[in-house]
């Protein structure tokens, strides 16, 4: 029997999240790997004015594979959620999502909900919530590089 792969999904976008519940933010790029230890595959998109514009694929192997999984674990240590109000805590411009089968290991989505926004009155401080610091932040922006760069490898 198999291994189960680990898909991991970044999008990235540009600056701002859009108006929360109304307008998304403008998406520049994703990358999608789906990985085991043994071999996996990558599927990047770049787009324009929201819609895919470029798909590129191809096979993730060696050391590319060890290195997402093992920016994978460092994910997990990190503080992870989804923000109504519309705040990019991390600061990266990047939704993050990973899985493995149905079950969701982690992610952060700072441009989920539309029950508050920046001119909702409801200025909850969510950063708090999530308690990320400026180490979370380096980090975070670490870890999303290096999966990145092992996708970006293999297209």
């Amino acid at each position: 029997m198999s291994e189960e792969p680990v898909h991991v999904t970044l999008v990235k976008y540009d600056s701002g999240l859009g108006v929360s519940g109304i307008m998304p933010p403008e998406v520049n790029s994703s990358i999608e790997i789906s990985a085991t230890p043994t071999g996996g595959k990558v599927v990047k998109r770049a787009f324009k004015d929201n819609k895919p514009q470029s798909i590129e694929e191809g096979q993730i192997t060696g050391d590319n594979i060890l290195t997402v999984l093992a920016q994978v674990d460092e994910l997990k240590k990190l503080p992870s959620g989804s923000l109504s109000n519309g705040t990019d805590v991390f600061g990266a411009n990047t939704v993050v999502l990973v899985r493995k089968g149905k079950d969701i290991i982690w992610a952060y989505n700072p441009s989920a909900g539309c029950a508050s926004g920046p001119d909702s009155g409801n200025q909850e401080p969510q950063q708090n919530l999530l308690q990320i610091n400026d180490d979370h932040k380096a980090k975070f922006a670490d870890i999303i590089s290096k999966i990145y760069k092992a996708g970006e490898a293999n297209v």
